[in-house]
């Protein structure tokens, strides 16, 4: 892990509303990248070696209970694929180190359905070991969970997830003129890792109503589920070996 200073620029980005910088040494040099708000950070994330954990509580009781809870989860290795729109990697803030790598959750829940894209940065000490990745959890209903589970059980269904980061909370990145070239998408893991951080005006964070419309409009959503797989697992002749069938649970 490479630490850098972190910088907030109150007039800094594109649109002079606020941006963060890194940089080395005493000061800055006023050379740094700029990082701010974007939109359009869409991630394209492979997921591979998938299980499936299923777990069941257990307490002491003798009466008849009508529905005892389990739930479900599927947990996979998600890779950020290279993409003509959006070659993109993720960073802390501060950090030098980049990744292309992400965890994956996808879990049944019975209350109703979310989507958290975040990132963990935990220095260790003597019992705990440095912790410094990047996540997604998804909650699903049962229901289409369940459908979710059917899909991937189909031999050769690869599983795809489309997650949009502007999106989410403490998601930053350079503006670009050329949105085709590879950029890195920062991560403010916590306030406290800016130096300036009392600098930062309120009306820079999102408000909660603003938040929960962003991530809650089914039109556009943060979060797209594929399954894709050939053509013949589902009893058809493609027209060439390359050819999938795509079936998007969002």
């Amino acid at each position: 892990m490479g630490e850098l200073e972190v910088r907030f620029l109150p007039e800094g980005g594109f649109n002079k509303n606020g941006a963060f910088i890194e940089y080395e040494g005493s000061s800055p040099s006023g050379e740094e990248t700029e990082y701010q708000r974007q939109g359009y950070l869409t991630l394209d994330i492979a997921c591979s070696e998938l299980k499936v954990g299923t777990s069941l509580r257990v307490v002491c009781e003798y009466d008849e209970v009508e529905n005892r809870e389990f739930s479900r989860a599927i947990g996979a290795n998600g890779t950020i694929q290279p993409a003509r729109w959006g070659r993109y990697s993720l960073s802390f803030l501060g950090d030098k180190d980049s990744t292309d790598k992400i965890a994956i959750t996808i879990q049944e829940n019975a209350v109703g359905e979310a989507a958290t894209l975040a990132g963990i940065n935990m220095e260790g000490d003597l019992d705990v070991e440095d912790n410094h990745h990047f996540f997604l959890q998804v909650e699903m209903y049962h229901e289409r969970f369940a459908t979710l589970l059917e899909e991937l059980s189909i031999p050769g269904a690869v599983l795809h997830i489309s997650v949009r980061a502007d999106r989410f909370q403490g998601f930053y990145a350079e503006w670009s003129p050329s949105i085709s070239e590879g950029r890195v998408i920062k991560f403010l893991n916590r306030k406290l890792d800016v130096e300036n951080a009392d600098e930062i005006p309120e009306d820079f964070w999102r408000t909660t109503e603003f938040q929960r419309e962003l991530l809650s409009n089914p039109d556009h959503p943060p979060v797209t589920i594929s399954i894709r797989r050939p053509l013949q697992s589902i009893g058809f002749t493609p027209a060439s070996p390359d050819t999938e069938e795509d079936r998007d649970i969002t």
